[in-house]
């Protein structure tokens, strides 16, 4: 085997297209919103690579494209590449989604962010439908923008959702932690 055979391309969680291992969990999430049970502040925690991310995407999938051409199948756990809303996300350019996520790992993210993701929380949602925020690496809050997002996961508005990933071997703040329903 030479160097460059040995070279494996890793896809970013949201490009993920097959969600494997995650049907139960996948079933419950499914029912508490039917249920409008589902809470607004969700913290996904577990050790790096294990699919967190990828079942967020999928999750949030599923609940935009319920009612789209193409939508989520829950036959085989797939997004379907036709689908408008995969597009979107995909492309960070859907109306009532906004990912915060640090852009490499020796980096925090920025109290910007967090001052964009307010902006985009008080704007209202396309076709009154939901909202949702995806904070992925959130290990990686430093203490302004951590400060600076607390007031938004106490009180989230109506059909607002948190998702907030976690790499389980690096600490969040307790006070972040407090305003979660955390999922292992």
């Amino acid at each position: 085997m030479t160097a460059q055979e040995s070279i494996i391309e890793i896809s970013k969680a949201k490009d993920q297209l097959n969600l494997y291992g995650y049907k139960k969990y996948f079933d419950a999430f499914i029912s508490l919103y039917k249920e409008k049970k589902m809470p607004n502040v969700m913290l996904f925690s577990g050790p790096a690579g294990s699919g967190k991310s990828t079942f967020a995407y999928h999750f949030i999938n599923y609940l935009f494209s319920y009612n789209e051409d193409h939508k989520y199948s829950l036959k085989d756990f797939t997004i379907n590449k036709k689908n408008f809303s995969f597009q979107q996300l995909s492309n960070n350019t859907h109306s009532n989604f906004f990912l915060i996520e640090n852009s490499s790992e020796a980096e925090f993210i920025k109290i910007e962010q967090i001052r964009n993701l307010i902006k985009f929380l008080n704007k209202s949602t396309y076709s009154k439908n939901i909202k949702i925020v995806l904070i992925d690496n959130i290990e990686f809050l430093n203490s302004n923008s951590s400060n600076a997002l607390l007031k938004s996961l106490e009180k989230p508005k109506k059909n607002t959702f948190f998702i907030l990933v976690h790499d389980s071997s690096s600490e969040v703040l307790d006070t972040i932690k407090s305003r979660c329903v955390k999922f292992k």
